[in-house]
């Protein structure tokens, strides 16, 4: 079966599935932009060919030329005095920031004094060599696994030493940042235009207030604060949070609340029972991988009656199966704008934009607006109290811990 890869081939497969699932709504024109190779995270991975194990360059589009940076790195773990680290390493992330900066992130088995020293040697090479390279890092996963910052709900802890510099990455030349060890699309320039995007795809008001979901380091709800009365970036991991409080602490007015919490239906309906939470919401749900929305999540935020909520899947077919759900709880999918952020890979997503059926077309015998008749008059609950969320911790030496 051949790799669907090119935007011509991705936007046959996305009508294909509009008419065959028969979906609703408007499919707007496709969002895209190229990135230049400098502006996309590449990995020096181990990999075994025969018997033999050996690092190989991947980028992250098939084809794309190798940075001379990149390939600087390569050639100084194949020299000789690094013989005894080159073969503890599991793989080496090099994370773009958008801009020409780099933060590296290294997977390796540094078990012996040996091998502790020709680390060493590697990283006084990168820091003396690559001014571009603000940080580096080393990791490790409990139990073993290849990291991978795009598997960020996996259930593994990790351990990330400081090595340089800090953990934060600049977004482009934005005033925001994201954290190594958090997700970020591999190839950044449609990333960083996106907020503008969505922008221009739901025309918020003044009055409009923004509840976002599986956050990340909050560059989203961030860039998108000035045309809202307030943003909630909500995301369940400690690195999320320290990335979205100090994104937060660049806005010009002080509107944007982060929350450390695991998306559930519980917290929804806690969240939208305090009497300040009131108001014209939209509510963005953008899951990791493509996954559903956890169970009771789309029932929970229809009680809310929220003007506008917008999910972004990766994932087709779970994305038919939610539209149906979000049907049921009475929200019409009005558009869809299909999104192309990493061209070359076989990867896209699409955000659909669902809004309340306020003239009953769709069936139901409660219209929205009795809905919200119920809402407003029903008593308030006492507050749900959260389960067991995540464990990322800052120690006193520059090490981090994550749990699940």
């Amino acid at each position: 079966m051949k790799t669907i890869t090119e935007l011509s081939q991705k936007k046959d497969l996305l009508l294909d599935w509009v008419r065959k699932e028969k979906i609703p709504g408007k499919i707007q024109a496709w969002y895209s932009l190229e990135s230049e190779s400098t502006h996309c995270d590449f990995r020096i991975i181990q990999i075994r060919r025969g018997s033999k194990e050996m690092l190989s360059i991947e980028p992250p589009v098939p084809g794309m030329a190798t940075p001379e940076m990149v390939q600087a790195i390569y050639d100084q773990l194949r020299k000789e005095h690094l013989h005894i680290l080159k073969k503890a390493i599991i793989q080496i992330w090099i994370r773009a920031s958008g801009h020409g900066q780099f933060g590296v992130l290294v997977q390796a088995n540094l078990r012996s004094a040996a091998t502790t020293k020709a680390y060493k040697s590697f990283v006084s090479f990168l820091e003396r060599t690559f001014p571009e390279i603000v940080s580096c890092h080393h990791i490790q996963t409990y139990p073993f696994t290849l990291f991978d910052p795009a598997q960020n709900d996996s259930p593994i802890r990790i351990d990330l030493k400081n090595d340089f510099g800090n953990s934060f990455l600049p977004i482009g030349n934005t005033p925001f940042s994201y954290h190594i060890v958090d997700w970020a699309p591999k190839c950044k320039a449609a990333w960083i235009q996106l907020p503008e995007r969505i922008k221009n795809f739901i025309h918020p008001t003044a009055e409009d207030r923004l509840l976002e979901f599986h956050a990340s380091s909050g560059y989203l709800g961030a860039s998108l604060s000035p045309y809202f009365k307030s943003v909630d970036s909500v995301d369940m991991y400690d690195s999320a949070k320290q990335m979205a409080i100090k994104n937060a602490h660049q806005l010009p007015k002080a509107n944007m609340k982060v929350h450390r919490e695991r998306l559930s239906e519980k917290w929804i309906l806690s969240f939208f029972n305090i009497p300040e939470n009131e108001g014209k919401w939209t509510i963005l749900f953008n899951p990791p991988a493509g996954k559903p929305l956890p169970t009771g999540v789309i029932m929970a935020t229809a009680k809310a009656c929220p003007e506008r909520i917008l999910f972004i899947s990766s994932n087709l077919e779970e994305a038919a199966k939610e539209i149906k759900r979000f049907r049921r709880e009475g929200y019409m999918l009005r558009k869809a704008l299909p999104m192309d952020l990493e061209p070359g890979t076989k990867s896209f997503e699409v955000l659909f934009l669902f809004v309340p059926d306020r003239a009953g077309i769709l069936g139901d015998k409660k219209t929205f607006s009795t809905k919200k008749e119920q809402k407003t008059n029903s008593k308030p609950k006492k507050e749900v109290k959260i389960g067991e969320i995540p464990h990322f911790v800052q120690r006193k030496k520059p090490t981090f811990s994550r749990k699940d």
